[in-house]
């Protein structure tokens, strides 16, 4: 898939399904009942991960609040859930600013610019070499992926390579590579698997372990994203 880029700011909204959403720096999740700013002109490119409906808005930039200059994941209330929708399917894109429609519009940006933020974000490492292997590795979350085997691969000594990887990314090679695994087993709890198949699909040694890694990462057991409620 090609990258793209818009003239206008986007706000996706997962209304149902699980994407990714990948720049040059950074790889987003974005789960069903999530959502995600774009900025304009940012080069990105979206990964349908499973049967995803998907609605956005375009948003021009002047109307932008001074916080969204970078993407940024967030938690879709009910609330901001259905003016979405209501939007996407009935206001027009020329729609009258003082009129009800503009009303409604108005009241949904005052919503979704306060919608609280989720840190679903994976750093992607500048270095070409690293960058690869990083996506090398997203392609099989649950394998080990071993600091001795990736640094020989790349051609750098473990300490050098460990050095290298914080310096690009700002984590350690096994605190990203626990974020992965985390981010990518939200996916998998909102496509109904269980805790249990999802630890073993993952690698952990038991579904304690990968409760306990999951907690760590993003503050709540991973009761509270299963299922698409």
């Amino acid at each position: 898939m090609s990258p793209q880029t818009h003239e206008f700011a986007q706000f996706h909204s997962a209304r149902k399904g699980n994407m990714r959403l990948e720049t040059a720096d950074n790889c987003w999740i974005v789960p069903s009942h999530y959502g995600i700013w774009i900025p304009a002109h940012m080069e990105h490119t979206v990964w349908a991960l499973d049967n995803v409906y998907l609605e956005s808005l375009d948003i021009e930039t002047e109307l932008l609040d001074d916080s969204i200059s970078m993407c940024q994941a967030v938690t879709i209330s009910d609330v901001a859930k259905e003016l979405i929708h209501h939007a996407a399917e009935t206001i027009p894109e020329l729609y009258e600013e003082h009129g009800n429609d503009g009303k409604l519009v108005s009241v949904l940006l005052d919503i979704i610019f306060n919608l609280p933020q989720v840190d679903f974000v994976l750093p992607w490492p500048k270095n070409p070499v690293l960058n690869d292997m990083c996506h090398t590795i997203l392609e099989s979350p649950g394998a080990e992926h071993y600091i001795e085997f990736w640094s020989a691969k790349v051609g750098m000594s473990t300490r050098n390579f460990s050095r290298k990887f914080k310096c690009e990314t700002g984590l350690s090679f096994g605190l990203w590579k626990q974020k992965m695994r985390i981010f990518e087993s939200v996916i998998m709890l909102k496509q109904n698997k269980s805790v249990t198949t999802i630890a073993l699909e993952m690698g952990y040694s038991s579904t304690a372990a990968f409760s306990y890694s999951f907690k760590t990462i993003l503050g709540v057991p991973p009761t509270e994203y299963s299922g698409q409620s």
